[in-house]
């Protein structure tokens, strides 16, 4: 196996390994409460971002606000007001002429709870009877302070009995979903028995909250016993759609109103994730006209019924206004504590989250969350993305830029999923495991391939084109280091008089002419695949056809040469017009078999060629002087070009070193780009 390959062969194991490890840790991480607070902080900013102004608009909202209390106050309306307060609104609502539409329902977010007085009850009572459509609240929950059983009334031993009785005609056969209330820590809150029986349905009040405080998601019923009862949001759908309370029913991780409406999405314990209308972002601004359904203070209620207490003349409502309208009564006043966090802000009306779930209901709304399942499928796909990053794309900057748009798409993905589908994909986890994974991964890459790598390909590239680095690290095992026999072609350039020059010359202004020489000539040859093997002094020693099999390298030694006596041209002209003194150079070429590998011991180590064919490419670049050229080849280079060169013959030549002569050649040009002028002036030669 190449080197290169096995070496990434390991990076991908210990990647492999990596992203398994994320995987399995996220998957722990994912239930700490930790991480279920981080993924409710990205659902309430996606929740904002997604909330449409489409909520249903027969919600009309009476609310006892601060301002209410103290426009009341100044007529002689003192808190805690008097039964007859909601006496008169229902019957201002619902009035006896049936020419005047009534609306679909009066819900009231609180307990009429408590005696006030016989003759005030009474009358509240009859009034909601004669309406006949009055929904009210009582509560239902689990108290941590109770471990004994029900208790609304401790010197009453019949009270739990008594609020029991009340409650059986909303109850329908539990089926386990909903919200479960112990019996040993019940709390039980119900209205006066004659509200009750006068009512046309009664609902729990009780707020369920999250983790952190929030309301996000709200019962739909609550279980005791074997018996469900309703909440107040689904009683009040329950009533607007003519459904009993036994009509409702969960099935297929899901809740039906009743027999003719949709199905509507639930958490797997039954509850019902809210789907929120209109884009508010600040509790303050649900006063400022930003509310989600149409609020009315309940201070404009009092003056539409008694005018004549009013005479600043604010805005009224008519009775007809109310018709076909689902009225709910609650409060905002931040005496009345009954506000939470909800994804809007961290002081929200409750009964924004009954008008919420009422809607839902209504249109077969709510939050769909994502299966069981496809959680952990999505951490492991998300943490092997995390991975294959690194190991694909080798620039650390590009990885890391990478990682981030991944976690960008995948971003966008969840805020589309709930805005346009209302799928809640999970976020933190996710994307937690595609940056540890990444993270991870990029370690490993760093401390097994990655320094070596570095260091090694920053040396090679110095000598080496790019091309032939990467052959050279996945041939590393092929490539014997140590001294190896094969046929090369080898190139020597000086430059002419460069002792005069050097003498003739600033120093500085030298070295950096130098430089820029050495820097085109070494990028023409790195341009056609040759190594640099050294450069001696202004000379350079480089060789074609060690890593490069398949290729004629003779070719490539020629076609490097030719070009850079032409970039030589450009050079001096710019030095020239810089008040640089030109400079000519001498190449020879010489094809042979040589040995190249490593020379030396110890300390000092070259990697270098040597052999008789290196020295007549330097006896051959020294004959460049004699004969007045620039680029000389030998006869075994000549041979090794074939037809493709246009050369002239400078006949043989007893090179320095060698008893018997040597046929050499001037390179003019390659037949591929020779010009046709230059090709018939050759021929004519």
């Amino acid at each position: 196996m190449a080197y290169l390959d096995r070496t990434r062969k390991n990076f991908v194991r210990g990647a492999v390994l990596a992203a398994v490890g994320t995987a399995g840790l996220m998957m722990i991480l994912a239930q700490t409460h930790a991480f279920e607070w981080l993924e409710n902080g990205t659902y309430d900013a996606r929740a904002r971002r997604a909330a449409k102004p489409d909520g249903d608009q027969r919600i009309v909202i009476i609310d006892i606000d601060e301002a209410s209390f103290e426009q009341m106050k100044e007529h002689g309306w003192r808190w805690p007001w008097t039964r007859r307060a909601w006496t008169a609104i229902v019957k201002y609502l619902s009035p006896k002429d049936p020419s005047v539409g009534r609306p679909s329902a009066i819900v009231f977010d609180f307990i009429l709870g408590g005696n006030e007085d016989e003759k005030v009850d009474t009358e509240l009572a009859e009034v909601m009877h004669d309406s006949g459509n009055v929904i009210i609240g009582y509560s239902l929950s689990s108290d941590t302070n109770y471990t004994s059983g029900a208790k609304s009334n401790p010197a009453d031993p019949d009270a739990a009995e008594k609020q029991w009785k009340i409650l059986r005609g909303e109850a329908s056969p539990s089926l386990g979903k909903g919200e479960t209330v112990p019996p040993e820590r019940i709390l039980l809150n119900t209205p006066l028995p004659a509200f009750a029986g006068s009512a046309a349905g009664i609902g729990s009040i009780s707020a369920t909250l999250d983790t952190d405080g929030s309301i996000r998601q709200v019962p739909l019923e609550f279980n005791y016993d074997s018996s469900s009862y309703p909440s107040l949001a689904l009683r009040t759908a329950q009533f607007v759609t003519g459904t009993s309370p036994s009509g409702s029913r969960f099935a297929n991780h899901g809740f039906q109103l009743n027999a003719k409406t949709p199905l509507i999405p639930t958490a797997p314990d039954g509850r019902l994730r809210l789907w929120w209308h209109k884009n508010f972002e600040r509790s303050s601004e649900l006063m400022e006209g930003h509310f989600p359904y149409q609020r009315i203070p309940i201070w404009q209620m009092f003056c539409s019924i008694w005018p004549e207490r009013c005479p600043a003349s604010p805005k009224t409502f008519s009775p007809e206004y109310f018709r076909d309208k689902i009225v709910i009564v609650g409060a905002s006043a931040a005496s009345t504590y009954d506000a939470h966090p909800t994804p809007f802000g961290d002081v929200t009306p409750g009964f924004l989250a009954h008008a919420t779930a009422i809607d839902n209901l209504l249109h077969a709304q709510s939050v769909r969350l994502t299966p069981v399942w496809v959680i952990p499928l999505l951490i492991v796909v998300m943490a092997a993305v995390g991975c294959v990053i690194p190991i694909t794309v080798q620039s650390t900057i590009v990885d890391f830029l990478s990682v981030f748009i991944l976690a960008g798409l995948y971003s966008a993905v969840a805020f589309l999923s709930l805005a346009l589908w209302h799928l809640w994909l999970p976020m933190v986890a996710p994307i937690g495991a595609t940056l540890l994974s990444y993270v991870s991964c990029a370690a490993i890459r760093f401390a097994t391939t990655g320094r070596e790598l570095r260091r090694t390909r920053g040396t090679l590239n110095r000598y080496v084109s790019p091309q032939l680095v990467n052959y050279v690290l996945n041939h590393l095992e092929e490539i014997n280091l140590a001294g190896e026999r094969r046929e090369l072609t080898i190139f020597f350039s000086d430059v002419r008089n460069f002792t005069t020059l050097t003498e003739q010359s600033d120093p500085v202004e030298l070295i950096a002419l130098l430089n820029e020489y050495l820097t085109a000539m070494t990028e023409i040859i790195f341009k056609y695949d040759g190594i640099v093997d050294k450069f001696i002094g202004d000379g350079i020693l480089a060789y074609w056809g060690a890593f490069t099999p398949g290729k004629n390298h003779a070719l490539l030694a020629a076609k490097a040469s030719l070009e850079m006596i032409r970039r030589l041209e450009e050079l001096n002209k710019q030095w020239q017009s810089a008040g640089r003194n030109p400079i000519a150079i001498g190449i020879g070429l010489n094809t042979g078999d040589v040995i190249f590998g490593n020379v030396g011991s110890g300390k000092k180590i070259e990697f270098t060629v040597i052999g008789d064919p290196v020295n007549l490419a330097s006896r051959l670049e020294g004959l460049n002087k004699e004969f007045g050229t620039s680029i000389i080849i030998s006869e075994q280079t000549r041979a090794r070009l074939g037809d493709a060169a246009i050369v002239r013959s400078l006949g043989g030549v007893k090179v320095k070193g060698k008893t018997i002569e040597t046929a050499v050649y001037e390179l003019r040009w390659l037949d591929a780009t020779a010009p046709q002028h230059f090709t018939q002036q050759v021929s004519a030669d």
